[in-house]
């Protein structure tokens, strides 16, 4: 028992050295939690999103028919139906931006682009 009281008593000293030698860490403050992303927020994002790619592929499709010059019945009409699925999605995603403008993601959007000035 001797010995594992003497073992006992070098490792307290040597603790305590350290202890000295390092003293603790201050402790910092927890940092606050950031809001939970909003439902409405999230949502009108992912509309946004779906409704500019969908103008996206609209105007793809479109801009692929422009330099096809078949001799086909059938063109113009698919040239007319492009033109209007464009339009549509347009429309879409106009009305989808003024959702998200509306939601509290634009006005998070709006108040960081008011934190820096435009060029």
């Amino acid at each position: 028992m001797g010995a594992v009281a003497g073992k006992l008593a070098a490792l307290r000293a040597t603790l305590a050295r350290l202890e000295a030698k390092y003293p603790p860490r201050p402790q910092v403050a927890p940092q606050p939690t950031p809001p939970p992303v909003s439902p409405v927020a999230s949502a009108a994002t992912v509309a946004l999103a779906r409704a500019q790619s969908a103008l996206f592929d609209a105007r793809a499709a479109k801009y692929a028919l422009r330099d096809d010059y078949r001799t086909q019945a059938g063109r113009f009409a698919q040239l007319r139906a492009a033109i209007i699925r464009y339009r549509e999605a347009r429309a879409a995603y106009s009305a989808a931006a003024a959702a998200f403008h509306a939601s509290p993601a634009g006005a998070a959007l709006e108040a960081a682009r008011a934190k820096y000035p435009r060029f």
